[in-house]
C-alpha cells in the first residue's frame, strides 16, 4: 500500500506522497482557437475542432492548418464546457476551444487528458448557455503531476480499459439509434397516413410531406397555435440561478419526448414575476431552436410553474390541434425535414418564429388526432422502455469509467504494468 497525503482539494482527496498538485499555467502555454465561419468549411482537408463532442469535436475541414503539434484542447463554454481532447497531426480550432501546449517534458499528454477532464468538470461554472471555463479560469486550476514514468503507466492502462468500455457503449448507442429511427418511422407513418389503411389518399405540396388521407387538411402551424415564442435569460445571467424556486428550463433539459432534469436550474419567484411572457404552462410544446440540440422537443406535462431561456421555443396549441400530436410531429421525419430546411446561421444554426409558424403540418380532425396519439403512446412506450434500459446501461458504464479514471489518476488505485 503506497503512502498517501491530503491533496488539500476535497473532491480529489488523498494522493500519493510523491505526487504534486500544480497549476495548469505552470505546465502549459494556454491559448485559444480562432473564429472560423461555417461557410469556410469543406468536406475534406484538415479538421476543424469546435465545442461539440460528437465526431470527436470535428466541425468540418479546411485546406490549411493552424497547429502541427500534439496538445490538449478544451471546450470553453456551452453544455460541453470542460470536455478535454488530445489533438495530434495537423488541425485547426475554433474560438470556443482553449489550447494547452506543454511547456516542457514533465507531462504525458494522455495522462493529463484523463486527469484534466475529471478536474475541469468539477471546476466549470454554470452559465446562461450551460457552463463556462475560460482561459484565465483554466490557468489557475490545479492538476495532478505524478512522476513521468507513473504518468506513462497510468495512461497505458486507461487507454486499454477505456477503449474496452467505449466499445461496449458504442454498441449500445448504435442499438438506441436504430430504435430511435424505428420509432421515428412509426410516428411519421401515423401522423401522415393515419391508422386506417383503407383511407383514400391525396398528394400534397411540399412533396416531402407525402400522401395524406383525402379528408385531412395540411395547415401552417401559425393557424393552429395561440403562441409561438421563446423565453429569455433573466438579467444578471447565471448569477440569478438558485437551488430552489421556479423551474428554469434550458435547451440541455429538452429531449425528444422527455425532460432531462439532471442539470436543472431554478430562479426566484421574484424574478419569475417579471417574466410572465415567457412562462410555460401544462401542454406547451417546447422546441429547441438553436445549437447542436436544435429540433429536440417535448411536451410540458406538469402544473409546476416554469420558465424557459431564449434557446427554447414555446408552442401553445389552440383548439384545432392536440399538443401531443404537435409534439409527435416534431419527432417525425417530416418534422426533422422542416427543421433541416429552415436552419440558418454561420456557426450556430437557428430557427425563427416566422419559419416555425409557416411550417406545414398534417391536421386530421381532433377525434382522429386523439386516436393517433393513443396508438403512438402505446407503440412508442414499448420502444422507449427498451431505449431507457439501454440508456441506463450506458449510464452505469459511463459512471464506472469515470470512477475508474478518478481512482487511477488520483493514485488511489495502483495500476499494473501493461
Amino acid at each position: 500500500m503506497r503512502a498517501m497525503k491530503d491533496s488539500g482539494v476535497p473532491w480529489i482527496g488523498n494522493i500519493p506522497v510523491d505526487w504534486k498538485l500544480v497549476s495548469v499555467k505552470r505546465l502549459f502555454s494556454i491559448g485559444r482557437g480562432r473564429v472560423i465561419a461555417q461557410t469556410e468549411l469543406d468536406e475534406t482537408g484538415y479538421p476543424v475542432y469546435s465545442s461539440q463532442t460528437k465526431d470527436n469535436g470535428c466541425l468540418g475541414y479546411l485546406d490549411t492548418y493552424d497547429y502541427d503539434y500534439p496538445q490538449l484542447t478544451w471546450t470553453t463554454d456551452g453544455a460541453n464546457a470542460g470536455s478535454i481532447f488530445l489533438r495530434t497531426g495537423y488541425y485547426n480550432c475554433t474560438n470556443v476551444c482553449g489550447t494547452l501546449s506543454p511547456i516542457d517534458d514533465l507531462v504525458d499528454l494522455r495522462y493529463q487528458k484523463y486527469a484534466l477532464e475529471h478536474i475541469a468538470y468539477n471546476e466549470r461554472r454554470i452559465d446562461t448557455n450551460g457552463y463556462k471555463i475560460m482561459n484565465n479560469e483554466m490557468a489557475i486550476i490545479k492538476t495532478l503531476l505524478p512522476p513521468l514514468s507513473i504518468q506513462h503507466q497510468i495512461a497505458d492502462y486507461l487507454d486499454i480499459k477505456c477503449a474496452q468500455i467505449d466499445t461496449i457503449i458504442a454498441k449500445e448507442q448504435s442499438v438506441i439509434e436504430k430504435l430511435q429511427e424505428y420509432k421515428r418511422a412509426i410516428i411519421t407513418q401515423a401522423i401522415t397516413r393515419g391508422l386506417n389503411p383503407s383511407a383514400k389518399m391525396k398528394k400534397n405540396r411540399p412533396e416531402w410531406i407525402g400522401m395524406v388521407p383525402e379528408h385531412w387538411d395540411v395547415k401552417k402551424i401559425k393557424y393552429l397555435t395561440s403562441k409561438i415564442g421563446s423565453g429569455k435569460t433573466p438579467k444578471g445571467g447565471s448569477d440569478v440561478y438558485t437551488d430552489e424556486g421556479v423551474l428554469f428550463i434550458r435547451s440541455q433539459n429538452v429531449y425528444n419526448g422527455y425532460f432531462d432534469l439532471s442539470s436543472v436550474a431554478f430562479i426566484s419567484h421574484e424574478i419569475d414575476s417579471t417574466m410572465s411572457n415567457t412562462r410555460v404552462y401544462r401542454n406547451d410544446v417546447l422546441l429547441n431552436i438553436t445549437g447542436g440540440s436544435i429540433g429536440r422537443s417535448c411536451l410540458y406535462e406538469s402544473d409546476e410553474p416554469a420558465n424557459v431561456n431564449q434557446h427554447v421555443c414555446i408552442i401553445r396549441c389552440n383548439n384545432q390541434m392536440k399538443p401531443k400530436f404537435m409534439q409527435y410531429f416534431w419527432n417525425s421525419r417530416i418534422g426533422k425535414i422542416s427543421i433541416d430546411i429552415y436552419q440558418s446561421g454561420a456557426n450556430r444554426e437557428g430557427l425563427n418564429f416566422t419559419e416555425i409558424g409557416n411550417t406545414l403540418i398534417p391536421t386530421p380532425e381532433l377525434y382522429e388526432q386523439n386516436q393517433i396519439i393513443d396508438y403512438l403512446d402505446g407503440k412508442c412506450g414499448v420502444i422507449n422502455n427498451v431505449i431507457q434500459q439501454k440508456h441506463s446501461l450506458i449510464n452505469k458504464l459511463t459512471e464506472y469509467k469515470q470512477s475508474l479514471i478518478y481512482e487511477v489518476v488520483t493514485g488511489k488505485k495502483e495500476v499494473p504494468h501493461v
